[in-house]
């Protein structure tokens, strides 16, 4: 009972840790008026070259939103409704690379929610598969690759240079969560 234990004896963080929660207190601004602040800073800056630059990971091309609908700071309908407004005006101005960068943003958040949807409505999902057939998957249950993995130390430079991005930042650019991912499971094969 963690309740019982003094909290001088427990710990929290290990050395290790430390410098990357120092970083992330410095990375990002929460609240309701900070995350309005990168909403309007997003529409008005990198959303019209979204759909150039969204697969460029060595660059700030995506949003930078996802705490703040995370933590409830900005809701998904107002992000939807201030974007297509932006739309609606770049309609007007006949520009399509920004009708089309809305669009593949669009898309990205609905994609967001949609993953929300199936982790709300299948809470099992993140203990077991969703396909039955993958309930017998031989996973490999083992903590050196799961430790190996999380410190950014598996000797795949890609996933490695991820991890540390992630306890630097606490935060991956999409296409690099789904290398660092897609690496735990089809190549550790971690559960």
């Amino acid at each position: 009972d963690v309740s019982k234990c003094p909290s001088d004896t427990l710990v929290f963080e290990d050395e290790s840790e430390k410098a990357s929660n120092a970083l992330l207190a410095r990375a990002w601004s929460p609240g309701w008026s900070n995350a309005d602040k990168a909403l309007t800073a997003f529409i008005n800056g990198p959303l019209i070259e979204y759909s150039k630059n969204r697969r460029k990971a060595d660059s700030a091309t995506t949003s930078f939103l996802s705490p703040h609908l995370h933590f409830g700071e900005l809701s998904v309908k107002k992000v939807f409704h201030l974007v297509r407004i932006k739309q609606i005006l770049w309609a007007n101005e006949g520009n399509k690379a920004g009708e089309e960068s809305v669009n593949l943003f669009l898309k990205s958040i609905g994609l967001r929610e949609y993953s929300r949807y199936i982790s709300f409505n299948h809470p099992y999902s993140h203990e077991r598969p969703l396909l039955g057939h993958l309930k017998f998957f031989p996973w490999v249950v083992n903590e050196g690759y799961f430790k190996a993995w999380r410190q950014g130390r598996t000797g795949y430079p890609l996933v490695d240079a991820g991890m540390r991005e992630l306890w630097a930042t606490g935060w991956l650019h999409d296409r690099i969560r789904v290398v660092v991912s897609s690496s735990f499971v089809k190549v550790l094969q971690l559960p």
